[in-house]
């Protein structure tokens, strides 16, 4: 009984782990509409709701998303309300309504069918004039007005306050997982001779992992107030580092598929077959000292940086005793992808990274 309390303990955890971004940005959402009504009710607001229904739509999982949600609700808060303005002067004035109020909606259209980050300006034109108030003809559309941007600057702190994005982690992570799909792309392209279009799928999903590196970056940087080239110079080497070994990779395979058409004599092949096993396992082996380094940057550890230099060392000796049997194609491509894995595990060098700025 104790052990299925105890898998099914495991499970659940697993599960919740699995749900923490969603968990985190609940958690997020529920504390902006909290302190936006706090704030609007603390300024005598007569109708905090508009704050609270701001919030929600702006509070995002990621602080420059936040950001955009924020500004474009602020920028089309104030068109709105300049157009809601020009609307109530106009009826008090005498014209009717209705027609009014869709000559006004017109141009807010097509600002929204242009600008559709804008189309809350719409949206502020009906809150503002069609909602039925109370008191004086300004005062209450003006009150929704300032609701919504409380709601829009709460929500903005909130995303940078709690449980901001973890940019840096997911960068590192990130990195992490595109050398494991380089690493099988170099095997299938040595050991298995795997076809060169299946090898470019491999090399697709590599891609895709890279843009996740580079939003990573970008959201690192709108995080910082500081200069992020001199806290984290690891990490903005991250992107055109693995560019390189992404490249060095699709070169080896396409180097080792255009010789064995070139050359697909079975008794030049046979003795080379082993070698390039050999080196496909010395590639795998500087790889994974890289993803540990790696995945020990993304959870903030000390690694041992050593262990990546050796395996760097020990793959450019495994290239060197290739012989003349692998061509000269191959041969040097795969020595450009040695170099740079080096390079890579010299950059990892807490020396080399300077990260005693951070």
């Amino acid at each position: 009984m104790s052990d299925q309390t105890g898998v099914s303990r495991y499970h659940l955890l697993n599960r919740l782990r699995s749900w923490t971004p969603e968990l985190r940005q609940t958690v997020r959402t529920l504390v902006s509409v909290f302190m936006s009504d706090v704030v609007a009710r603390g300024l005598h607001l007569h109708e905090p709701a508009w704050a609270l229904i701001t919030a929600v739509i702006v509070t995002q999982a990621r602080v420059s998303s936040s950001l955009e949600a924020g500004r474009d609700q602020i920028l089309g808060t104030l068109i709105g309300a300049f157009a809601g303005a020009i609307a109530i002067a106009l009826a008090l004035a005498g014209l009717p309504r209705v027609p009014l109020f869709a000559a006004l909606m017109v141009p807010l259209a097509l600002l929204a069918a242009f600008k559709p980050n804008l189309r809350l300006a719409g949206v502020t034109l009906v809150v503002v004039f069609l909602f039925p108030a109370q008191g004086g003809a300004f005062s209450r559309p003006v009150d929704r007005v300032l609701a919504i941007l409380v709601g829009a600057a709460v929500s903005l702190l909130v995303s940078y306050a709690v449980f901001r994005s973890r940019s840096r982690t997911q960068a590192f992570e990130a990195a992490s997982t595109m050398l494991a799909t380089l690493d099988d792309t170099q095997r299938q392209a040595l050991v298995h001779r795997l076809p060169i279009p299946e090898l470019e799928r491999l090399n697709d999903a590599s891609s895709e992992l890279l843009k996740v590196l580079v939003t990573s970056i970008l959201e690192a940087r709108r995080e910082r107030l500081g200069s992020i080239e001199r806290h984290e110079p690891l990490m903005v080497r991250l992107a055109p580092m693995l560019r390189r070994l992404q490249s060095d990779v699709l070169f080896v395979a396409r180097a080792v598929h255009e010789t064995a058409v070139t050359t697909p004599t079975p008794d030049r092949d046979a003795p080379l077959v082993p070698r390039l096993s050999a080196v496909a396992d010395a590639i795998s082996a500087a790889l994974q000292a890289l993803r540990t380094a790696m995945q020990d940057e993304a959870d903030n550890n000390s690694h041992a940086h050593d262990q990546a230099l050796r395996e760097a060392d020990r793959l450019m000796a495994v290239i060197g005793r290739l012989g003349d049997e692998a061509g000269p194609l191959p041969r040097f491509t795969l020595q450009m992808l040695s170099r740079d894995i080096s390079e890579a595990a010299l950059a990892l060098r807490p020396e080399t990274d300077d990260r005693a700025t951070k």
